[in-house]
């Protein structure tokens, strides 16, 4: 229920009691007006199955508690306040709401706490379950002892014992928070062990001090202590099993600590950055057997809730569970197409991948840039799937995609480049790799692939007999590049090496063409090369270094060969 909603609901009740001389029953009893500073209390309608039960308990609480409590003391809102702002507002009023509208119409009418609870009937005996609540944070509530009756309407009366009870910590409650919000804090750990001396069981004045503790960063075993007192009362306290989870990692015991982040969640599986935490957490320690046994369950137990669905997705993605995960996704955002996000794509693109669907993932990514047109990193991860695809050139210009909308996407052109080296187009791969070490690419991913195209064009061009000099000259702008680009000690060594192989070669074959041939041009070119592989054998020599060796011993005759010869065959050049 929206607050404006009950805003207007409120006016216009007002209204039409004004209008009609409608006399309530609680004019009838002639309560006095509650003075400014007197708490306000309300009983919200109970559920139950029957949609009788419930109203039936929660009525007799209702009259119970307005009976008991002078109006000055407590105002108790009669069943008119409650029910007429429900009918107003086009709620049944045999029916509980849903704790956020509860939490709204409490704020509505003004109240400071207020009562809500279930009823259940097995045939003889109504099992009464009930919280105190305090209006300024929902999750400050008081879970009250279970009652069973025979009788609904003895029941509620019974459990009016029980708020009275609870109530006794309230005023200590309201002391430590004064005394905390002005920074009194000693005064503020006192009010709230005299709250829990008035009533042993209270949680409202254990998070005042749980508060405390967290504020003056007391050690982790004091807070761990006391949200387990509160734990003990009430084993789904968010607050408490925050504050522990958090006191158990610091304290390095993280097994302890995901346990306490996955119970959290399952108070509120719909809160997604916990849903976050709790996965990281759950995948940094491999600790999923937990996890997935309590969301598991829990959506067998509330079947259609979506933020549970929503968590299973997430666990048993974490997990590993590729196929349930899967199935588990696709039913979630056909059931709530708001969580079909960018987000999601990616996870299920990458879900399809680990269980070996190629395919599967490809058609993922489509639907996902059909959704999200704009958004670079899926046009990137629907290149990635393509080319797995073996859709090579549709990869390449989804990739050029992602970097039309990004220039700066992280490997967009190295991955331009990889589609382009298995098309067996290399010199468009060359130019991709260059953009990709201009647009900052890490240079030794860049560089390795370019050394790997070199490499593999030198060992064509070395296996060919006989060998060809323009074939083993192709190796070296990859080879020079690579060179040039690589930060790697080990990998920029290998680079220069293999350069000073093909010029090794490319001087081998020239010296025996050479004694056919009689040409100027191949004498220099002989003395070049010759020149070229000295300097970079020597340079590379590690990668290969008996191979280096006996290159260098012939490129000694070599080189003085070509020198002769040009001398020679190029005297009127």
């Amino acid at each position: 229920m929206k607050a404006r909603q009950l805003v207007r609901s409120v006016a216009s009740l007002a209204a039409l009691s004004a209008a009609s001389g409608f006399v309530t029953l609680e004019a009838q009893r002639m309560r006095q007006p509650p003075r400014p500073d007197t708490p306000r209390l309300m009983v919200q309608v109970f559920g139950s199955p029957d949609k009788v039960a419930g109203p039936e308990v929660s009525e007799a609480l209702r009259e119970e508690m307005i009976d008991s409590y002078p109006s000055r003391v407590l105002w108790v809102m009669s069943k008119e306040d409650v029910l007429g702002i429900l009918e107003q507002s086009g709620y049944p009023t045999n029916e509980q709401l849903s704790r956020s509208d509860e939490a709204a119409l409490a704020k509505t009418l003004r109240a400071d706490e207020y009562v809500r609870g279930n009823v259940t009937h097995d045939g003889e005996v109504y099992h009464v379950k009930a919280q105190l609540v305090l209006t300024r944070d929902a999750t400050l509530t008081q879970p009250l002892p279970e009652v069973t009756n025979r009788d609904a309407s003895d029941a509620g009366e019974k459990l009016a014992d029980h708020v009275d009870d609870a109530r006794k910590q309230l005023e200590y409650e309201k002391k430590c928070l004064d005394h905390a919000r002005n920074n009194r804090l000693d005064e503020a750990v006192k009010a709230a062990n005299d709250g829990i001396k008035a009533y042993p069981n209270g949680t409202l004045v254990r998070y005042c001090k749980l508060n405390v503790l967290v504020r003056r960063e007391a050690s982790s075993e004091e807070k761990l202590a006391m949200a387990n007192e509160i734990l003990a009362i009430d084993p789904v306290s968010k607050a408490a099993l925050a504050v522990a989870a958090d006191a158990q990692q610091a304290a390095g015991n993280t097994e302890a600590a995901n346990e306490l982040l996955v119970r959290l969640l399952a108070t509120d599986p719909g809160d997604a950055a916990l849903a976050r935490r709790v996965v990281d957490a759950l995948a940094a320690s491999g600790n999923y057997d937990v996890a997935k046994e309590i969301v598991l369950k829990a959506v067998a137990e509330n079947p259609g809730d979506i933020g549970l669905i929503r968590l299973q997705f997430l666990i048993l993605s974490s997990a590993g569970d590729y196929k349930p995960a899967l199935k588990t996704g696709e039913e979630m955002v056909q059931m709530d197409t708001s969580l079909a996000t960018a987000e999601f794509f990616g996870r299920l693109v990458a879900l399809y991948a680990a269980d070996s669907q190629p395919q599967k993932a490809a058609e993922a990514a489509a639907r996902g840039t059909q959704k999200f047109p704009q958004d670079a990193s899926l046009w990137q991860t629907y290149a990635q799937t393509l080319r797995t695809t073996g859709q090579l050139q549709q990869s390449i210009d989804a990739a050029k995609r992602a970097l039309e909308l990004d220039p700066t996407i992280q490997n967009g052109w190295t991955q331009v480049a990889i589609a382009y080296n298995e098309l067996n187009q290399p010199d468009s791969a060359l130019a991709a790799l260059r953009m990709a070490k201009e647009a900052g690419d890490d240079p030794d991913q860049v560089g390795g692939y370019a050394l790997n195209i070199g490499n593999r064009m030198f060992q064509q061009a070395t296996s060919a007999q006989p060998m060809v000099v323009d074939s083993l000259r192709k190796a070296l702008p990859y080879l020079h590049f690579a060179d040039s680009t690589i930060v790697d000690v080990a990998a920029k060594t290998n680079a220069k090496f293999l350069i000073g192989a093909s010029s090794y070669y490319m001087a081998s074959v020239l010296a025996q063409s050479l004694q056919q041939t009689k040409s100027c041009e191949d004498a220099q070119a002989g003395k070049a090369e010759s020149t070229n592989a000295t300097i970079y054998v020597q340079q590379g020599g590690r990668a290969a270094p008996d191979n280096a060796s006996q290159m260098l011993g012939y490129l000694n005759q070599l080189l003085p060969f070509f020198t002769q010869s040009v001398e020679q065959l190029c005297k009127g050049n």
